[in-house]
């Protein structure tokens, strides 16, 4: 039996899918950047634990995402889809602005954990706040952009087997990753 346009088993719903986890993290790093500021000492080790956690996700699993998409479904939209084009190139320089941020929110946790002066350490706490933010109101921006323009036209501009061809495509992609 041929999948349907919204199988949640298909490589392209899986990649949507990532979208529901990051909105998960985007939350959560909202609300520890709040307790890492008002928890104070007593609570900093327990907070700076979940940032990194969610830090640690940022470079796994959204890296690989954005990469996927870079590789394979953009290029693959721009294609089958060439009225797309404008929209891809704003996503790929948001992409790299993300990069960019979470280096930035890397080094800025970095330099807190190393931080020993109370005095110090709030002005590495706000660096660490103010960029995560910033991470945090960018990916939900652009979460929102790309489900409203490119995965919508994935189930409803492609033909079938366009859609059989991008499902191999980033299936053959996730397997060499697993590798």
């Amino acid at each position: 039996m041929p999948k349907s346009k919204k199988d949640s088993s298909s490589e392209i719903a899986k990649m949507a899918g990532i979208h529901e986890q990051l909105k998960e993290q985007t939350d959560r790093l909202n609300t520890v950047l709040i307790n890492l500021r008002y928890e104070g000492k007593t609570n900093l080790g327990k907070n700076l634990k979940e940032v990194w956690g969610i830090l640690f996700f940022f470079e796994k699993e959204v890296c690989l995402h954005v990469e996927a998409e870079e590789k394979l479904l953009f290029p693959f939209l721009q294609a089958h889809v060439p009225r797309l084009e404008p929209l891809i190139n704003l996503f790929h320089s948001e992409h790299e602005d993300f990069k960019r941020n979470l280096k930035r929110f890397r080094l800025a946790m970095e330099e807190l954990c190393g931080e020993n002066g109370d005095h110090h350490r709030a002005k590495r706490i706000d660096n660490v706040r103010e960029i995560g933010t910033y991470l945090i109101y960018l990916l939900r921006q652009h979460m929102a952009a790309e489900e409203e323009s490119i995965y919508k036209a994935v189930l409803h501009e492609l033909h079938q087997g366009e859609r059989e061809e991008l499902e191999k495509l980033i299936a053959s992609h996730r397997a060499s990753k697993a590798a």
